[in-house]
C-alpha cells in the first residue's frame, strides 16, 4: 500500500508513519511544517519541552510539505503522489484550545478535510482526470470521541451507534468532519473509513494535554526544578486512554481491513480517573507534593465520563490493545523525567 499521511509531524502522525513503514507499506509523509531535517523541535507557548524532540522518519519515507487549507496544493499533492490510502490526521486537536480559537479549529478540521476529500474525489476512477495507482483511494478520516459529548455513566461504554452531542468547537468540528466524509462516501462513491478516537498519550505528546501535564510537573518536581506543587483542573473526570502505539496500529488495521463506510471507536474499553492517573505519577516521583486546583485548567464544558466500546474494531479488523495502562503511564513519566534531567 502506498500511504499518504497528513499531519505526519504531529504526535500520532509520527508514530503512524513508523507503524506503516514497519508493516512494509510505502509512506509519503506530509505536514505544514518544514521537512524533518530542517525542522526545529516544537515547543509550547512557554518555551518548554518539545512535543516531539526530534522529528524523524524511517529510511525511505518521502516528505512533501503541504498546507491542507490550500486546496490547490492538496489536489497537486494527491494527484502527484497517487496514494492507495490517505490517512488524514492533520487537525487542530485540542478541545481546550478550540474554546480560544474556534474559527481556526473549524477551518482546519472541516475545510482542511473538505480539501482532502475534493482532491481524492477528482482523482478517483469516477473522475478520469487523474487515476490513482490502485484505481481507488481509501481515506481514513480521524474523528474524536469528543463528538459523543456529555453522557451519563449509565450509558457507558459508548458504541458507534450512540448519538453525537458535541460540547466544544473542537467536538463540533470533528462531528462535522465525520459527517462530511460519510456524505462524500454516499454522494461520490468514495472509499471512506472513519474513527472516533478516544484519549491517547505516550512519549512525545505535548503537555497541553492532561496526562503529559501531570507527568511533566511530577518529573520536574522529582528533578528539583519545580516547587512541589502540582496544578490541576478537575480530577473526578474519567476517560478511556490508549497508548499511542496501539492507536497507530489501529489506524493501520482499519485502513487494511475496515469495512467501507464504517466508523470505528478506537479505545481501550475501560476508564481511568484523572485522580488515579495523577496518583500514579506522584508515586513515580517518590516525593511529597501538594495538589492545587488551577482555575486556568478548568474548562466550561468538561465531559465527566467518556468510555468507549471497541468491540466493532476487534470483530472487523482483528485489533486489540497491547499496551497496558501502567506501561503507558510509566513510559510517559520516563519521557518527561529524561527531559527534566536534560537527557
Amino acid at each position: 500500500m502506498r500511504a499518504l499521511v497528513t499531519g505526519a509531524c504531529g504526535f500520532v502522525g509520527a508514530y503512524l508513519v513508523r507503524e506503516l513503514a514497519s508493516a512494509g507499506h510505502e509512506v509519503i509523509a506530509t505536514d505544514v511544517a518544514a521537512p524533518p531535517g530542517e525542522a526545529k523541535p516544537r515547543r509550547d507557548s512557554n518555551g518548554a519541552a518539545p512535543s516531539l524532540r526530534n522529528i524523524s522518519f524511517p529510511p525511505g519515507t518521502a516528505y512533501r510539505r503541504c498546507d491542507i487549507l490550500d486546496g490547490d496544493a492538496v489536489k497537486d499533492l494527491v494527484s502527484s503522489t497517487r496514494p492507495d490510502c490517505v490517512f488524514h490526521l492533520a487537525a487542530q486537536s485540542s478541545a481546550a484550545n478550540s474554546l480560544e480559537e474556534p474559527r481556526r479549529t473549524l477551518e482546519t478540521n472541516v475545510f482542511g478535510t473538505l480539501n482532502i476529500l475534493e482532491a481524492v474525489r477528482h482523482g478517483s476512477p469516477h473522475c478520469p482526470a487523474a487515476k490513482t495507482a490502485s484505481g481507488r483511494v481509501r481515506v481514513l478520516s480521524v474523528g474524536s470521541a469528543e463528538e459523543y459529548g456529555s453522557r451519563s455513566g449509565t450509558e457507558m461504554p459508548l458504541d458507534e451507534e450512540s448519538p453525537v452531542k458535541p460540547a466544544s468547537p473542537y467536538a463540533v468540528s470533528k462531528a462535522a468532519q465525520t459527517m462530511l466524509a460519510l456524505q462524500y462516501a454516499h454522494s461520490f462513491a468514495l472509499d471512506i473509513v472513519a474513527t472516533r478516537s478516544f484519549g491517547h498519550t505516550g512519549p512525545g505528546q505535548t503537555d497541553r494535554f492532561v496526562l503529559p501535564a501531570f507527568a511533566r510537573q511530577c518529573a520536574e518536581i522529582k528533578a528539583g526544578v519545580r516547587e512541589p506543587v502540582v496544578r490541576v483542573g478537575r480530577l473526578d473526570i474519567v476517560r478511556d486512554f490508549l497508548d499511542v502505539r496501539d492507536v497507530a496500529r489501529a489506524y493501520r488495521m482499519i485502513a487494511e481491513r475496515g469495512v467501507e463506510g464504517s466508523i470505528y471507536n478506537v479505545c481501550s474499553g475501560t476508564g481511568i480517573s484523572l485522580e488515579r492517573a495523577l496518583a500514579f505519577f506522584i508515586q513515580a516521583s517518590g516525593v511529597e507534593v501538594t495538589v492545587a486546583e488551577d482555575p486556568a485548567r478548568l474548562r466550561p464544558s468538561d465531559i465527566p465520563i467518556l468510555i468507549g466500546d471497541n468491540g466493532k474494531l476487534g470483530r472487523e479488523c482483528g485489533w486489540e490493545p497491547q499496551v497496558s495502562i501502567e506501561t503507558m503511564l510509566g513510559d510517559l513519566f520516563e519521557y518527561w523525567e529524561r527531559i527534566a534531567r536534560g537527557v
